[in-house]
C-alpha cells in the first residue's frame, strides 16, 4: 500500500475551504509590489510563527531587510484557520509530555506553552489599543469536560501530579463533578470537567494587523509577497546572497532563509517527508443558542469516547467556533495536505457534539437547534518524535550544503496542532539564534532544537517504519 505520509505534501493549494477568521479579508495584505531581487531574510510562510521571526528580527536589528512570502493570502494557512484559542491544557500536558520525554523536560514544556499567552498580549498591546480590540484578546474559562467515571478519576490523578510538580500553579486548576459541570456550565451529560483559564483571539485579525504594524514601522526593510510561492531554492557561491528562491513572479536571492510553512515544509525540504507530516484538522461555526447559553468568556474541551472536540465561544456574536471529529487511534486525515476540501466524517460528528454534551429531551430535538454557519478545513503539521523542530537546518535534513551562522536555512514547524502555544516564542527563538543574541533566547525545551544528532535519529527511525499503518500510529 502507498504510504501517504511520505508524499511530497506540495505547496498549499489554490482554492482552499473558505476559513470564516478570514472573512473579511484583510485587503491591505493583497501585495502588489514588486518583488525584492535581494533580501538579508526571505520568510517562507505568514502565519503567526513567520510573524513572530519578522517581529523580533526588526526590533532586534538595525539593518537587516526582511521579506515574508505566502504561496497565497497573507495568514491564510494553518493560523488562519484553527480554532481561535491560546489554551495549553497544562495539567494533561503535563501527564502526556512526561510518559514522552521525562517529568523534568515535561515542566520545561509547559511552561514555554502557558509563557504563550503573556508574549503574545505584550506584543499585541504594543502595537495598540486599536488591535487588541480588533483580535478579540481575552482571558477565558476553559473546561475540559469528560463523560466517562473513569475519566473522571484519572483528571483528579493527574492533577495531583501536576501540582506536585508546580507548586507554584496550585489552585488553577481544579476538577469539578456531576452536579458543578451541570448546574454552573451547563454540560448535562457530562461526568465532570477540569476547570482552569485560556487565552482566546481572532488570530486572522491579530496576525495581519501586526504585520501591518511592520510594515509601517520598518518601510525599508520589511516587505510582505502574497500569492507569491517559492517554488524551488538552490544554492550558489554568491557569498553575500548564497540561496536563490524561484517564485512565479520572479527570482530572490538570499542570505537567510526561514521555512514556517508547518504541514507544507517537506515541499521544499524533501528528506523530511515522512519526519514532519501535514494532517488535515476541520472546524465549523455554530449558532447553538438554544442549546448553549451565552457566557462571553467560555471556551470547552470535550472528550466523548475517545474523540476530541474544542470549542469557544464569540465574544461578540456569542456563536461558536468548534473543532475536532477525529478519533485518537484512527486517524485517516494524517497525511493529508489539502486543505480544499471538507472532512466530511468530522463535519458530521461536529454538527451534533454540542447537542449530545450539553443535553436536551430527544436526539432529534436537540440537533433543530444547532445551525452550522461555516465549515472549513486547515493542515497542522506533526513530527516523528512529537516535538516541533527549531533551529538551523543540520545537513541530515537537506539535499543543498548546510549553512552556517552567517547564512543558513533555518526551521520552525511541527507543532502538533498546538501552534497557539509553541509558535510565537518557538518563532522568537530561532530568529535570535539567527541573529547570535543567546541570551534573549526564549526558555525553549532542548528536546524541540532540531540538531544533527536528533535529526539522524528522526532518520533512523523513519527508516525503521514499514507500513501505512504503522507510520499513522508513530506520529499520533
Amino acid at each position: 500500500m502507498d504510504n501517504k505520509l511520505l508524499r511530497d505534501p506540495g505547496l498549499p493549494v489554490a482554492n482552499p475551504t473558505t476559513s470564516a477568521w478570514q472573512q473579511p479579508l484583510n485587503r491591505s495584505m493583497i501585495t502588489t509590489t514588486d518583488l525584492p531581487t535581494h533580501q538579508d531574510v526571505v520568510i517562507i510562510g505568514s502565519g503567526i510563527t513567520g510573524c513572530s521571526i519578522a517581529w523580533h528580527l526588526l526590533h532586534h536589528s538595525e539593518s537587516l531587510k526582511v521579506t515574508v512570502l505566502d504561496a497565497r493570502e497573507i495568514c491564510s494557512g494553518a493560523t488562519g484557520r484553527n480554532g481561535g484559542r491560546i489554551n495549553c491544557t497544562a495539567v494533561q500536558d503535563f501527564d502526556k509530555y512526561t510518559k514522552l520525554f521525562g517529568r523534568e523536560m515535561a515542566a520545561r514544556i509547559v511552561r514555554f506553552e502557558l509563557a504563550h499567552y503573556q508574549s503574545i498580549k505584550e506584543v499585541v498591546e504594543s502595537v495598540g489599543p486599536e488591535l487588541v480590540s480588533k483580535s478579540e484578546l481575552r482571558w477565558i474559562n476553559a473546561v475540559y469536560a469528560v463523560f466517562e467515571d473513569s475519566e473522571v478519576a484519572e483528571l483528579r490523578y493527574m492533577l495531583r501530579s501536576f501540582e506536585n510538580a508546580f507548586p507554584d500553579l496550585q489552585g488553577r486548576w481544579k476538577v469539578i463533578g456531576k452536579e458543578e459541570v451541570t448546574t454552573k456550565y451547563e454540560i448535562s451529560n457530562a461526568k465532570g470537567a477540569l476547570v482552569g483559564e485560556a487565552g482566546a483571539a481572532w488570530p486572522y485579525r491579530m496576525v495581519t494587523g501586526v504585520f501591518e504594524h511592520l510594515r509601517s514601522s520598518f518601510p525599508e526593510r520589511f516587505s510582505l509577497s502574497s500569492n507569491t510561492p517559492v517554488q524551488s531554492i538552490h544554492k550558489t557561491t554568491d557569498e553575500q546572497h548564497p540561496y536563490s528562491l524561484t517564485t512565479q513572479r520572479g527570482t530572490i536571492r538570499a542570505t537567510h532563509i526561514f521555512h514556517s510553512t508547518e504541514g507544507h515544509v517537506a515541499h521544499l525540504l524533501p528528506r523530511l517527508r515522512g519526519i514532519l507530516v501535514p494532517r488535515r484538522g476541520q472546524m465549523t461555526v455554530q449558532d447553538a443558542h438554544n442549546v448553549v447559553a451565552k457566557d462571553k468568556l467560555q471556551s470547552w474541551s470535550l472528550m466523548m469516547q475517545g474523540v476530541f472536540d474544542y470549542a469557544t465561544m464569540n465574544t461578540k456574536t456569542g456563536l461558536v467556533y468548534i473543532g475536532g471529529g477525529e478519533q485518537e487511534n484512527k486517524d485517516y486525515s494524517m497525511g493529508v495536505p489539502s486543505d480544499a476540501e471538507e472532512d466530511l466524517a468530522a463535519l458530521a460528528h461536529l454538527g451534533g457534539v454540542l447537542p449530545a454534551a450539553f443535553g436536551g429531551k430527544t436526539p432529534c430535538e436537540r440537533a433543530s437547534h444547532v445551525e452550522v454557519q461555516a465549515s472549513w478545513t486547515g493542515i497542522m503539521g506533526f513530527s516523528l518524535d512529537h516535538a516541533p523542530l527549531v533551529g538551523m537546518l543540520p545537513q541530515e535534513l537537506l539535499d543543498r550544503p548546510a549553512g552556517s551562522s552567517t547564512s543558513a536555512e533555518w526551521i520552525s514547524a511541527g507543532y502538533g496542532g498546538y501552534g497557539m502555544v509553541n509558535a510565537f516564542l518557538c518563532g522568537k527563538t530561532v530568529a535570535m539564534m539567527m541573529l547570535g543574541r543567546q541570551d534573549q533566547y526564549p526558555e525553549i525545551p532542548s528536546v524541540y532544537l532540531i540538531t544533527e544528532s536528533r535529526a539522524r535519529a528522526l532518520s533512523a527511525r523513519l527508516g525503521r517504519i514499514t507500513s501505512w499503518k504503522d507510520h499513522v500510529q508513530a506520529m499520533l
